[in-house]
Protein backbone atom coordinates (compact mmCIF):
# COMPACT_ATOMS: atom_id res chain seq x y z
CA UNK A 1 0.00 0.00 0.00
CA UNK A 2 1.32 3.52 -1.00
CA UNK A 3 -0.14 6.43 0.92
CA UNK A 4 0.37 10.31 0.16
CA UNK A 5 -0.19 12.87 2.68
CA UNK A 6 -1.56 15.88 1.06
CA UNK A 7 0.62 18.99 2.83
CA UNK A 8 0.57 23.01 2.24
CA UNK A 9 4.51 24.19 1.65
CA UNK A 10 4.41 27.59 2.71
CA UNK A 11 7.51 30.08 1.63
CA UNK A 12 7.84 32.38 4.78
CA UNK A 13 9.33 35.20 2.96
CA UNK A 14 5.94 35.65 1.32
CA UNK A 15 3.14 33.74 2.58
CA UNK A 16 3.22 31.83 -0.81
CA UNK A 17 1.24 28.47 -0.72
CA UNK A 18 1.87 25.26 -2.90
CA UNK A 19 0.51 21.72 -2.23
CA UNK A 20 3.02 19.18 -1.74
CA UNK A 21 2.80 15.28 -1.49
CA UNK A 22 4.62 13.37 1.55
CA UNK A 23 5.36 9.58 0.10
CA UNK A 24 4.60 7.04 3.15
CA UNK A 25 4.81 3.39 3.00
CA UNK A 26 1.94 2.35 5.03
CA UNK A 27 -1.08 3.66 7.27
CA UNK A 28 1.95 3.44 10.44
CA UNK A 29 4.27 5.30 8.44
CA UNK A 30 1.62 8.16 7.67
CA UNK A 31 0.94 8.64 10.90
CA UNK A 32 4.38 8.64 12.22
CA UNK A 33 4.83 11.23 9.11
CA UNK A 34 1.61 13.24 10.54
CA UNK A 35 2.89 13.27 14.01
CA UNK A 36 6.28 14.84 12.61
CA UNK A 37 4.44 17.63 10.41
CA UNK A 38 2.48 18.37 13.64
CA UNK A 39 5.90 18.88 15.85
CA UNK A 40 7.81 20.96 13.01
CA UNK A 41 10.15 18.64 12.24
CA UNK A 42 9.61 19.05 8.15
CA UNK A 43 10.22 22.49 8.73
CA UNK A 44 13.28 24.72 7.10
CA UNK A 45 14.70 28.06 7.83
CA UNK A 46 12.69 29.22 4.09
CA UNK A 47 9.36 26.65 4.50
CA UNK A 48 7.16 25.45 6.42
CA UNK A 49 5.36 22.44 6.28
CA UNK A 50 1.94 22.14 7.43
CA UNK A 51 -0.91 19.56 6.12
CA UNK A 52 -3.07 21.31 4.12
CA UNK A 53 -5.12 23.80 5.66
CA UNK A 54 -8.20 25.60 3.30
CA UNK A 55 -9.46 28.44 3.18
CA UNK A 56 -5.88 30.70 2.75
CA UNK A 57 -6.69 33.09 5.31
CA UNK A 58 -6.48 29.99 8.09
CA UNK A 59 -2.50 29.59 6.92
CA UNK A 60 -1.12 32.23 9.35
CA UNK A 61 -3.20 30.49 12.40
CA UNK A 62 0.77 28.03 12.91
CA UNK A 63 2.94 29.34 10.82
CA UNK A 64 4.67 32.41 11.55
CA UNK A 65 5.65 34.45 8.44
CA UNK A 66 8.34 37.60 8.36
CA UNK A 67 5.81 39.29 6.58
CA UNK A 68 1.81 39.10 5.33
CA UNK A 69 0.48 38.74 2.17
Amino acid sequence: MNIKLLTHLIRLSDGHVMPDWIDCKDEAHAKEVRQAVDNFEYDTDNHAVRIRRSPKSRHAIDVKLTRFW
